[in-house]
């Protein structure tokens, strides 16, 4: 644009050099419209960019790592005049790194009409991708000068973190000791076995107990109708999430990645044990504890999401202690950085079996002799998950011999 203008000049010049040696009623003229041109041309941009709308769309929202996503951009001009040359000025920003890179793009729109161009988006690491429209400008017709207009709008790409299964229960023993042969809570996801409560109603199966028949459905229906118990709801778990990450760069992404891929694979697992649970952690930037009840699979996923924009500490621990609170039932520490005051914290809170979860690679950073007696002395189980060897510490973890 640059290189435009000055061409402009000097054609002004030249044009004005023209007028005064050719001193006549045309060349004056001309020499006016020359000067006056640009003016009215970037009122007419200016006029057409009020008139200007863009869109912004993701598919899909939410998506996995190195998969692609297309992110649309569709300009709608709805004055009479076309724009020649549009400039969509965007960014995109990962939540967890806080990484922000800028970038535009250009579009030409007719009069009363549409255009729309697409980039693809692709993550290597878990996270929210947020890609906002910072402003939008719109340059005459000679591309001399522009207009512009702030524009915020934006679509946020959720990149999921990778399940791995979990063949074990990490708290199986304790539910099954503690759980009443009735109860008074119920799955609300999975059908079971216990007769005092209906989950749903289905038509028959092969293999199907006669005890199951609901007669009243099947003297309606004239065929059988089979009824599918409940299952009653075992102990509920709070997993609290102790994770520091005062890495930079790529690094940080890498260790989060791991961490969020442990923590919800971990989730997934103890909730098809029948476990419904609490996922909480400390959010630096608000300063508050962020919960998230986790009792079906649409639940996860919003936890999941949820997740995906923490903000974590880097160093230290929380100003609010958590761990104090009187709550019941089982808990599992999920930390990449075990500390005994911590630990002593949650052990003594509350009527709870507490559980650790250490998340780290093993091999550089195992858990020191000291800290497991103590976890031993006090009774605590602790299980471990090597990042270097993810799948196969997940799938192991619970699995007693």
């Amino acid at each position: 644009m640059a290189g435009k203008r000055i061409a402009y000049i000097i054609f002004i010049l030249f044009v004005g050099l023209f007028s005064i040696f050719y001193n006549v009623y045309f060349t004056m003229i001309f020499f006016f419209a020359v000067v006056l041109l640009p003016f009215l041309m970037l009122l007419g941009a200016w006029m057409s960019l009020r008139k200007l709308s863009v869109k912004l769309t993701a598919d899909p929202v939410i998506t996995e790592k190195n998969k692609e996503t297309e992110v649309r951009f569709e300009a709608v001009n709805d004055s009479a005049i076309p724009v020649t040359r549009l400039e969509i000025c965007y960014t995109y920003r990962n939540e967890i790194s806080g990484a922000v890179k800028k970038d535009r793009l250009y579009l030409s729109v007719d009069k009363k009409g549409s255009a729309y161009s697409v980039i693809i988006v692709r993550s290597e690491h878990c996270g929210n991708i947020k890609v906002t429209i910072e402003r939008i400008r719109c340059y005459d017709f000679l591309g001399i000068f522009r207009t512009s207009r702030k524009l915020k709008k934006w679509a946020t790409i959720s990149v999921m973190p990778s399940i791995h299964p979990m063949a074990g229960d990490l708290i199986r023993k304790t539910a099954d000791m503690e759980m009443e042969e009735e109860s008074n809570h119920y799955l609300e996801h999975k059908p079971g076995n216990d007769p005092s409560e209906i989950f749903g109603v289905r038509e028959y199966k092969e293999g199907d107990r006669p005890n199951q028949i609901h007669w009243k459905l099947t003297r309606k229906n004239q065929k059988l109708i089979m009824k599918e118990y409940s299952q009653p709801l075992r102990d509920r778990a709070i997993l609290y999430l102790s994770f520091r990450n005062n890495d930079k760069g790529e690094k940080r992404l890498q260790s989060t990645d791991y961490f969020m891929e442990a923590v919800m694979s971990v989730s997934e697992g103890i909730l098809g044990k029948g476990h419904e649970h609490r996922l909480v952690w400390y959010d630096r930037n608000s300063k508050q504890y962020i919960e998230q009840e986790i009792t079906n699979p649409d639940s996860s996923r919003e936890a999941q999401m949820a997740l995906l924009g923490a903000a974590f500490y880097e160093t230290g621990f929380p100003e609010k202690d958590y761990g104090q609170q009187e709550t019941d039932g089982n808990v599992l520490y999920i930390t990449n950085e075990i500390n005994e005051q911590e630990i002593i914290k949650w052990h003594r809170g509350g009527n709870r079996l507490l559980y650790v979860v250490y998340i780290n690679d093993l091999e550089k950073a195992p858990i020191g002799t000291g800290m497991e007696e103590f976890l031993a002395a006090s009774f605590i189980p602790c299980y471990r998950i090597d990042i270097t060897k993810m799948e196969e510490t997940i799938f192991k973890l619970g699995i007693t011999a």
